[in-house]
């Protein structure tokens, strides 16, 4: 297995893009873009165990969301679509999801979802396909009739693997998915319950440090650089709360801002997802954006799509906030 890059090549993956963020508001009253006050001062977050939340809790942690009148309170997922359906059914007001789970109901017309702010787009090596390194699984077309783990059925992983198998004339049809927890997937593999597991960080580098190789990276050639996740709400919930979600955004986005700085990371990192701080140094980083490109995203519906996921097309333009 090639080596992890080092530190200074991960910090360059680290991509931000300008971002801005309004400065501190009045004691007096906390006030939304339209200077009218926040509809609410509590928010219900769920977010998920992976890097991708470094942004929402440098943002919680640093006081940018209190700053904005508002208090956070906060769960962790077991997976993504778990968030999506407690935003779908109203326990959680913003979810921290992979894209698949959160462009299915509004595909099937079950809710109407918006997408507040992009998470995560992928880097090499960020999320792998992995073995345990006495498999017999050597190459892709190995995996042929075996148990791949993916953290969610039909969604992200699944696709982009599929995508990857296609191209490499192995018939995905072949592949048994199995869904679980991605901190449950090294042990499966282990006891022999799944031959092979895509697992993101920070649960990828422990893996590797405990002896799992890589066997390919989902996320290349075609799939690379993918949007993975992002932060979502129902649509009555932004329509109905403007300045509430202004004031989320712009918190976030000051977390986003704060991902420059790999030890501001890797504090937030060691002290919510408790991993060590020699697991945090080999971690590959993927990029933060700083703003929703749905020409990005679209690409993740197509896959979808084209994959028999969807019954019709989506347009991701109808999922971005107006206004």
């Amino acid at each position: 297995m090639p080596s992890r890059r080092c530190v200074a090549a991960v910090l360059g993956a680290v991509v931000l893009a300008g971002t801005t963020g309004c400065g501190l508001l009045g004691d007096s009253e906390r006030r939304g873009p339209a200077g009218g006050p926040l509809e609410r001062a509590v928010i219900n977050v769920g977010t998920l165990g992976l890097v991708d939340s470094a942004p929402l809790h440098l943002a919680v942690d640093n006081g940018y969301f209190q700053a904005e009148g508002l208090e956070v309170r906060l769960t962790t997922g077991a997976k993504g679509s778990a968030n999506v359906d407690n935003v779908v059914g109203g326990t959680l007001d913003f979810g921290l999801t992979s894209y698949p789970p959160a462009f299915m109901p509004q595909a099937k017309g079950v809710a109407e979802i918006r997408i507040v702010a992009d998470a995560v787009q992928t880097t090499e090596d960020l999320i792998l396909c992995v073995v345990p390194k006495n498999s017999t699984v050597r190459k892709p077309a190995d995996l042929a009739g075996k148990k791949i783990a993916v953290s969610s059925k039909r969604g992200i992983s699944e696709l982009t693997l599929n995508s990857q198998f296609t191209m490499m004339s192995v018939d995905p049809l072949k592949i048994q998915y199995v869904s679980m927890e991605i901190a449950a997937m090294p042990s499966a593999m282990e006891r022999g319950d799944v031959a092979a597991a895509v697992i993101a960080e920070p649960h990828l580098t422990a893996a590797t440090k405990a002896g799992m190789v890589k066997l390919m990276d989902p996320f290349s050639g075609p799939t690379a650089n993918f949007p993975w996740s992002g932060w979502i709400a129902r649509k009555d919930f932004t329509d109905g709360n403007p300045n509430v979600v202004a004031a989320f955004k712009r918190a976030l986005s000051k977390g986003v801002a704060d991902t420059a700085n790999r030890d501001k990371v890797g504090e937030v990192l060691t002290k919510h997802l408790r991993i060590d701080a020699a697991t945090y140094q080999l971690m590959t980083m993927p990029v933060f954006p700083t703003t929703v490109d749905p020409v990005r995203l679209q690409r993740v519906a197509d896959l979808m799509f084209d994959q028999g996921e969807m019954d019709k097309h989506l347009d991701v333009r109808t999922m971005m906030l107006t206004g």
